[in-house]
């Protein structure tokens, strides 16, 4: 398990290669979608933009990896399966809350019930984990683009497969900006 201060500069290292990878695919994206229409002039483009992508990718699935012993005993077993926690965390809320609104002299707003909220952290747990396994699922698939547009030479080989790569590359920036959505929401609940 990595020191508090460690794992969150590791966390924000893996934010920044995270928001990378979204950008990288997503330009993949838009680079391969010509593909569909005939244009191949920028092949060489398509393919740094499929190795940058995937190696965001990996850098961000390796800081991730160092720092999941971190976050499964200190947020996920400590806070978000642990209904204790949430119950203790969403009473002190409301505390503030209520303290907040007498000092501005507010009528306090109605929070969530506790259990609504513990519900909630369990579903974010679960979350996580589908992320993990979708972030498997785009690693394999970039690697296979990338596997394909280093043989694949649309003019030499003809352009049968261009639907099939401009496929993969959805289906990896799906995975990636998937993975980046469920991470930030799971983070703002409690990160390491």
């Amino acid at each position: 398990m990595l020191l508090d201060s460690t794992a969150r500069w590791l966390l924000v290292l893996h934010t920044f290669v995270g928001i990378a990878a979204v950008g990288a695919a997503t330009h993949l994206v838009i680079w391969t979608r010509r593909y569909l229409r005939g244009q191949y002039g920028r092949r060489r483009a398509v393919i740094r933009f499929c190795v940058i992508t995937l190696a965001l990718q990996i850098g961000a699935f390796v800081a991730g990896n160092i720092m999941y012993p971190t976050y499964k005993v200190e947020v996920r077993t400590a806070y978000l399966e642990s209904s204790q926690a949430v119950t203790a965390a969403e009473e002190a809320h409301e505390r503030d809350l209520a303290r907040l609104a007498e000092r501005e002299g507010i009528e306090p707003t109605q929070a969530p019930s506790t259990q609504k909220m513990v519900k909630r952290a369990a579903a974010a747990a679960r979350w996580f984990d589908i992320k993990e396994h979708w972030i498997a699922l785009g690693l394999i698939t970039s690697a296979a683009l990338l596997l394909i547009l280093s043989r694949w030479d649309p003019r030499r080989d003809g352009t049968v497969i261009a639907p099939v790569v401009t496929t993969l590359a959805w289906l990896t920036a799906g995975t990636v900006w998937l993975g980046a959505i469920i991470g930030v929401l799971t983070a703002s609940w409690r990160a390491v």
